[in-house]
């Protein structure tokens, strides 16, 4: 039975934290020769404003290379939860709030601080993470701000922030290290209540009930989905369609991807639980989907580069005659590395559709250092039988800490 008790908290960030972090983004800004760094309101997905502000999501932040930093929400309506953090003596990051438009705000604070003629660093404008290539920022929210602000410069420093953002701290990994263990949690729930005859949204709610009732929260929709050569992805439909979600039969596959955040940090999981008896090509890719994570723990360490640790894990999958769908490895906060997405697609995927294109990796030559965090998420297909595992995982000093096992392997449902 699980227990029904909340793990206690982790401590919050401290005052350390937000120094260490500033002191690196104001060196960042020294070798740029940039006197600000300007990050527009960033997506929950990637939280670059929160690194900043250690508080709610969707603030734009001005750091100044010299000076208290500014952090602009959107309105009064999100004003009394920061004052009441003051008052009631919780850590607050930056004090120089303001509640209003963004981008009329932003260029007012700018010109508050001379820095209309500057040089100033952008994160989210120019550029963008892999799931956002463009960035993030709105065009007419760019175009008003480099329209009052014609005789500033404007510096695209997203890769450096990234590279620094990646790379974890000791208080980080300590969050990092409790969100992974709320997903090994939340596997056990989700592993206890499925069986044949229960609807999605009950395996669906009770993991979403054992992260949220730990007080963590979602970087993103649960994923889940079940069928005998389902390959379906993302959320599951009856979240944005009219229909009655799909009731667990036997001989299902049943596959969750779970994604809690706590304090900025995202962790993940790649719950696979087969129900009854499965087809056996669901067998060969659940040995095929372990040892490419083997391989990956093998080869994730200090001092190679990212993409040498995708090949590792695709190896196993390429010998066996596997595809997969999404990708055997990526990065967390931010989502910036990440192996090939698809490679091989099944033909009953380019038949169907007049365009599927397979998605190549990003950032695979960027070289490893300790204190990354990273998922390790195998994914192996055989036709449409589809296994997909995957945890957690630090880079450390000698190689790599391993912070799951549940869902690291195909696991059965009890009848």
């Amino acid at each position: 039975m699980i227990d029904s008790t909340a793990r206690s908290h982790p401590p919050t960030l401290s005052l350390s934290e937000r120094d260490r972090r500033w002191r690196l983004l104001r060196e960042m800004m020294q070798r740029n020769d940039v006197e600000c760094l300007l990050v527009p309101p960033a997506p929950l997905r990637y939280p670059a404003d929160t690194y900043f502000t250690n508080d709610l999501p969707g603030s734009a932040v001005i750091l100044p290379l010299e000076g208290e930093p500014v952090a602009i929400q959107r309105g009064a309506s999100v004003a009394g939860s920061w004052m009441q953090a003051q008052e009631w003596g919780e850590a607050t990051w930056i004090e120089d709030m303001r509640f209003g438009p963004r981008a009329p705000t932003m260029v007012e604070v700018l010109k508050e601080r001379g820095l209309a003629h500057a040089r100033i660093g952008t994160i989210g404008v120019l550029s963008g993470p892999n799931l956002l290539p463009y960035g993030w920022t709105p065009q007419p929210m760019w175009s008003y701000i480099h329209e009052q602000l014609p005789e500033a410069t404007f510096v695209d420093l997203l890769d450096e922030f990234t590279h620094i953002w990646v790379v974890k701290s000791e208080e980080e990994l300590v969050l990092f290290r409790h969100a992974s263990d709320l997903a090994e949690r939340a596997c056990e729930v989700m592993l206890e209540v499925t069986r044949a005859g229960v609807s999605e949204v009950d395996i669906y709610s009770a993991v979403l009930h054992e992260f949220h009732r730990n007080g963590a929260g979602m970087a993103h929709d649960l994923f889940l989905h079940s069928g005998p050569d389902n390959l379906s992805w993302d959320a599951p439909r009856w979240l944005y369609r009219t229909q009655p979600p799909r009731i667990v039969q036997n001989g299902d596959m049943v596959l969750a991807e779970m994604m809690p955040a706590v304090g900025g940090l995202e962790a993940q999981a790649q719950m696979c639980v087969a129900v009854g008896e499965v087809a056996e090509p669901f067998h060969r890719a659940a040995e095929v989907a372990r040892e490419s994570y083997e391989r990956g723990l093998e080869a994730l360490r200090p001092g190679v580069r990212f993409g040498e640790v995708a090949d590792a894990m695709a190896e196993p999958l390429e010998r066996a005659g596997a595809w997969h769908l999404t990708p055997l490895i990526h990065s967390l906060t931010p989502l910036t590395m990440v192996g090939p997405v698809t490679e091989g697609t099944d033909k009953s995927l380019k038949d169907w559709f007049e365009k599927v294109d397979e998605l190549p990796g990003t950032d695979l030559d960027v070289v490893l250092e300790p204190g990354m965090t990273m998922q390790l998420e195998p994914d192996a297909v055989f036709g449409r039988h589809q296994v997909n595992i995957g945890g957690n995982a630090i880079v450390t000093d000698s190689g790599c800490e391993e912070l799951n096992s549940l869902p690291t392997r195909l696991r059965f449902a009890n009848s």
